[in-house]
């Protein structure tokens, strides 16, 4: 179907090459599962007068009510419309060499690479989104949904949740950006997005062609089967290509990208799996250019005792830390940091080297050479008792206490990304992860990623007894 050319597009943006602006309409939110019922494409070419299509598309399957009440399309409308693999013929020609470009493009993206699968053909493209597009132009901006995008540049005249509507809609964003921005900056920012490739030169040229734009952990393999990276995204494909974007290569990833042969990539339901994932698989597998987040064995705790009214610091590697957190301070990347920090305290608290294991005493009542210059009340020389002394060290020291475990027993976080159609739920206690209902070793890894969380996204987890 045919319709009325649109507006003028940037021409800073065409040295980019083609742009297919396109947006589908669902009988749902899952692009495994669900089918799309509606697509519109407007596309631009430098070269070439813009190109405008749209149709409905007979689902196969029965719309929901509410989507129906959503969209305006309803099952008499599709009963008679062509399938998608009768249009997919003249879709593919209008998306093939474009810059696929949408609002939330990771949602038409994944429905049109799906259709096309269920038909036995496969899809790729470069893909541009305006969220994300409109993130980078007016980060200062309130919202950045169509509807906010609309509202906030005074556009006007679409119809809302119809593909040609939306399509229109988010043409109009881009097109008056470029009143609000130079074409250098219109250039540069849609460009950064894109970060166009260079593959490695022993990597198969359709190597990134299946990556899904989903989170998750990517491995990168050389001539063996031990991985030369592990890396983690909140959008694979996007975080791949970024490796081998010339804009942005490192002398690591130049050597990394020397010596790639193969990707290998574990789709998650949401980044905190991913983030999960990749430190338990990098302590693993222990892979040459994961410096970071290798085995940190000498990672560990100070354990505070009472031996006679005197508090006492006793070093505690984290695979021994007891079940119990009561008294437990750290964590620390060694013994030696530990150290330095305890003399920080002492020196700030003025507590005693004797007391706390600096220093010996060669007789009784010796004052410690920090009673010597002032640094010290005197514990070591009776000028202050012992009990004192404790509790001004549990004082100095209470700011850096483990924290107690924020549920009864343990917890799981859950996530699940509809794009994908996958849920995660993972199981944690007393700040270790579990598997199979065993607590795991300590992590400090997983530690400092399950305090991020709870500061950031607490209502998703939940006590298992709940």
């Amino acid at each position: 179907m045919l319709i009325p050319t649109p507006p003028p597009f940037p021409t800073a943006l065409l040295a980019l090459g083609d742009f297919a602006f396109i947006d589908v309409e669902t009988t749902g939110m899952k692009p495994l599962t669900d089918r799309v019922t509606e697509i519109a494409v407007i596309r631009f070419s430098a070269h070439r007068e813009p190109e405008r299509w749209q149709s409905l598309i007979n689902p196969g399957v029965a719309i929901p009510a509410e989507i129906q009440a959503l969209t305006g399309i309803t099952n008499a409308m599709v009963r008679n419309a062509p399938s998608f693999f009768e249009v997919r013929g003249e879709l593919r020609r209008l998306l093939e060499g474009a810059v696929f470009v949408a609002h939330n493009a990771r949602f038409d993206y994944g429905f049109i690479k799906n259709e096309f699968r269920r038909q036995g053909e496969a899809f790729t493209a470069d893909v541009l989104c305006t969220v994300r597009l409109s993130r980078k132009l007016y980060p200062d901006a309130d919202g950045h949904g169509l509807d906010a995008v609309i509202s906030r540049h005074r556009l006007s005249g679409f119809d809302r949740h119809r593909a040609m509507g939306d399509t229109e809609a988010t043409t109009a964003f881009v097109c008056h950006a470029q009143h609000d921005h130079s074409p250098d900056t219109l250039h540069a920012a849609v460009k950064s997005l894109l970060k166009t490739p260079s593959l490695p030169a022993n990597l198969a040229i359709n190597a990134l062609a299946d990556i899904p734009d989903s989170p998750g952990v990517y491995l990168f393999y050389g001539i063996n089967d031990l991985p030369l990276y592990i890396g983690k995204a909140k959008h694979l494909r996007e975080r791949i290509r970024a490796h081998f974007s010339n804009d942005h290569m490192t002398p690591n990833d130049i050597r990394l990208s020397q010596e790639m042969r193969r990707i290998e990539w574990l789709p998650t339901a949401g980044e905190f799996s991913a983030l999960l994932l990749e430190a338990q698989m990098v302590k693993e597998r222990m892979p040459l250019h994961n410096v970071k987040l290798r085995r940190r064995e000498k990672v560990g705790f100070f354990q505070l005792l009472e031996t006679e009214g005197n508090a006492l610091l006793q070093w505690l590697s984290a695979a021994n830390l007891p079940d119990a957190h009561t008294d437990i301070f750290g964590p620390f990347s060694d013994k030696a940091s530990a150290k330095k920090w305890l003399m920080l305290a002492a020196r700030e608290h003025q507590l005693c080297d004797h007391l706390l294991g600096f220093s010996k005493p060669r007789a009784t009542n010796e004052p410690c050479f920090a009673r010597q210059v002032g640094r010290c009340f005197g514990a070591c020389d009776g000028s202050e008792t012992v009990a004192a002394h404790s509790d001004r060290l549990r004082e100095a020291i209470a700011a850096n206490a483990l924290p107690a475990w924020p549920f009864t027993g343990p917890a799981v976080y859950e996530e699940f990304d509809p794009a994908n159609d996958r849920a995660d739920a993972l199981e944690f206690d007393q700040w270790c992860a579990m598997s199979g209902g065993t607590r795991l070793p300590f992590d400090v890894d997983v530690y400092r990623l399950l305090r991020r969380t709870m500061g950031k996204t607490a209502s998703r987890f939940r006590a298992i007894s709940d």
